[in-house]
């Protein structure tokens, strides 16, 4: 990742006073080798200190810069995910703020506030507010969230897709210039991560040779670009979706220790898609086998039942907007898909990943290390297939 110098960074806060409006702007940041680096960008916190009106104001944001070294650039997947995340921001997550002001407070998506965007190429930029200044932190106690993040996680998920049935509704044509920017994942559109998928398939195939679980991944990969295409093509209802949704991308606050909000972030891969893989795919790479024995069917509920109550909240039926039983009817759909893509996710956080563009943030660097990551890779890629064949998503001879 390319150094972001200081210079730079004055440059965009200049702007981003500019936009607001903020005289005598001052900021203050920390340390570089404090800041935090994202897969596709670099995570800087500010505090800008200016007037306003008069006012003395204090704003804490995050700016988001994509990288300007060019082998960043090498297969334009990076200018298009930076491109997307700022449409979401800037225009969907500005209207949703809109939609849903007359809502109660427990019905609302929580959604950072957008201060500044640039499209300029290499000088990409989001400035938006630093949601963990208002107690918001990712969850790293554990690999896997528990029941109480996972519910939080759920709601706030069924609010942003219930945001976008309604979307549809009140401005349809600001709904379909959505849908030009958030593509739907295809062979045509996203080749690069069809390959990547596929290779994850075969590194499955290596560690789980000569078990049962050979024809069910064979079977994956063979139909690989039907399957994934199969979420956008083949469901009963389509929404604009947040596409790469598990608890590496949501922030939690808490009182007493115990979460009381979730807040979604990162948004480079929003896309048309089903709202059934959105819910499945964070289920699946975000709690283990145990928690989805006791609680599966009761998490399908919950997000179900806080989607209805936006819906309804906003004059629309989900009956006729997307049932529970095109909910469940998509489940099945979307259930190897998820597999699929959660394959892939799974091996880079197990820190696997050593190579390419994209590689694991914590990568082992003992055999005993490797030992343990391939063991926890392998554990979880079972459970995942043991639990689908049992909901009816996947059999071990073929694809359901």
């Amino acid at each position: 990742m390319s150094e972001i110098s200081e210079e730079y960074i004055n440059c965009v806060v200049n702007k981003v006073a500019a936009q607001n409006n903020l005289k005598e702007c001052k900021h203050s940041q920390l340390n570089f080798e404090s800041i935090a680096q994202n897969y596709f960008g670099v995570l800087i916190p500010l505090v800008l200190n200016a007037k306003n009106d008069g006012e003395i104001v204090k704003i804490d944001i995050v700016l988001k810069l994509a990288p300007t070294n060019e082998q960043y650039r090498v297969s334009g997947a990076l200018t298009q995910f930076f491109l997307r995340e700022i449409f979401v921001y800037s225009v969907i997550l500005e209207k949703y703020r809109i939609l849903q002001r007359d809502f109660p407070q427990s019905l609302q998506f929580l959604m950072p506030k957008s201060y500044y965007v640039c499209k300029e190429y290499c000088n990409e930029a989001i400035a938006m507010q630093n949601m963990c200044v208002d107690g918001y932190k990712p969850y790293t106690n554990k690999m896997f969230l528990d029941l109480h993040h996972i519910t939080l996680s759920l709601k706030s998920l069924a609010k942003f897709h219930a945001l976008s049935f309604i979307l549809k509704e009140n401005d349809h044509k600001l709904y379909e210039e959505s849908l030009k920017v958030c593509l739907p994942l295809t062979a045509l559109n996203n080749k690069r991560f069809m390959d990547i998928l596929a290779n994850r398939l075969e590194k499955a195939l290596q560690k789980l040779e000569n078990t049962k679980y050979v024809p069910v991944l064979q079977n994956l990969k063979q139909n690989l670009v039907n399957i994934v295409e199969s979420v956008s093509s083949n469901v009963q209802r389509t929404c604009i979706c947040h596409g790469d949704i598990w608890k590496e991308n949501i922030l939690y606050k808490y009182k007493d220790d115990k979460p009381i909000s979730a807040c979604i972030i990162d948004y480079q891969t929003a896309r048309r898609s089903s709202p059934a893989f959105d819910t499945l795919y964070l289920i699946t790479t975000s709690t283990n086998t145990d928690l989805r024995h006791l609680h599966y069917k009761e998490l399908l509920s919950t997000y179900y039942e806080t989607f209805t109550s936006v819906l309804s909240k906003a004059g629309l039926n989900s009956e006729i907007e997307y049932s529970r039983v095109m909910f469940d009817s998509d489940l099945k759909v979307v259930g190897p898909a998820c597999f699929i893509i959660a394959n892939t996710a799974l091996w880079l956080s197990n820190g696997l990943q050593k190579e390419g563009h994209v590689r694991s943030k914590n990568p082992w660097n003992t055999e005993e290390e490797e030992v343990e990551a391939v063991n926890r890779y392998k554990s979880a890629i079972i459970g995942i297939i043991e639990d689908f064949v049992g909901y009816g998503y996947l059999t071990f001879n073929c694809i359901c």
